[in-house]
């Protein structure tokens, strides 16, 4: 059993490496930052709504990005590996084919949970820049923006001087980017005084926010044991479809559910992304409650489970080449 720990330990800490190394990593989770900077300049005729707007914004960036972000990471830590022979070396240890997938999703799923991190902080800067109407808040966007070009600068001259990889520390600078851009934001008002750490950050976006997360790490839970048997582009269209057919799940199945068992058990299947999209308690300005936490979080818990013991059935018959 401890053998077995320190395995799954040592391959989760490789899967997130190796994510972290991707230049699809460093591009989606600079794109988060990015669009969450520009974004907000270029919206208008918001007729009053721009928070409403943006927060949905950034909500749906967080699902989608996230979607894409897990659907590709998966696919390199597994097919990729699959394809090219190291899982096999890998195997041929004393590693069983559980303990190897589920330490793929375990590094897998630190990096998710990493970037959900940087999507909330990002979010609620983004929310802050438009919280008033017809102006831009410059004290917010250009922190974020500025700390983004920085953390490119800094990653290149530790490159050029140490010889480290670029792609994984400009992932780990980007993050920590934001995260300095929340914090000095947080302390600065529009005016550019001081003042009351988060005081003008719209704090209901975080729980919604966390919420789109749990879906996020759904989805590569789902990609992950995809990427078992399929390749990058189906891998990445299923999630796709899934997460397009799973908003509409209350509407395409849920109604018919009480006169068509067809309809019931797809209803049942299906992923109800509505369980963790909070948009419209943001807009109505309704606190969500610990008992809804606890029945999101159960919900993604079991169908994670599910979804897991699915994948570990489908890569224990799928044939590994060296």
């Amino acid at each position: 059993m401890r053998s077995a720990l320190g395995s799954l330990r040592a391959l989760a800490a490789l899967a997130a490496l190796e994510t972290l190394r991707q230049p699809i990593t460093l591009l989606l989770f600079s794109a988060t930052v990015l669009l969450a900077g520009i974004l907000p300049m270029l919206t208008a005729h918001t007729l009053g709504e721009s928070e409403r707007m943006m927060a949905d914004s950034q909500l749906a960036l967080h699902l989608l990005i996230g979607m894409l972000l897990g659907g590709f990471a998966a696919c390199h830590t597994l097919s990729g590996e699959i394809r090219r022979g190291t899982a096999a070396t890998v195997l041929c240890k004393p590693v069983g084919r559980t303990v190897f997938f589920l330490g793929k999703f375990a590094g897998l799923a630190a990096v998710m949970l990493l970037f959900s991190t940087l999507a909330t902080l990002a979010g609620l800067v983004a929310i802050r820049i438009v919280s008033e109407p017809y102006s831009i808040d410059l004290w917010a966007a250009g922190p974020l923006l500025a700390f983004l070009a920085l953390a490119y600068a800094v990653a290149g001259a530790i490159n050029f001087f140490t010889r480290r990889p670029f792609v994984s520390d400009a992932c780990r600078l980007v993050v920590a980017g934001a995260a300095a851009a929340f914090l000095l934001t947080g302390f600065v008002s529009r005016e550019g005084a001081g003042q009351s750490f988060g005081a003008g950050y719209f704090w209901p976006f975080a729980p919604a926010s966390a919420l789109v997360a749990l879906a996020v790490l759904t989805l590569t839970a789902i990609a992950l044991s995809l990427a078992s048997r399929l390749d990058v582009v189906p891998t990445v269209s299923i999630c796709g479809a899934l997460a397009l057919i799973g908003m509409m799940s209350d509407y395409l199945f849920g109604r018919h559910a009480g006169q068509s068992s067809a309809a019931a058990a797809l209803y049942a299947v299906v992923p109800n992304w509505q369980h963790f999209w909070m948009a419209d308690a943001l807009h109505l300005g309704e606190p969500i409650p610990p008992a809804y936490f606890r029945a999101a979080g159960t919900y993604a818990a079991m169908y994670l489970l599910g979804v897991l013991g699915l994948g570990i059935v489908f890569f224990r018959h799928t044939e590994v080449k060296s």
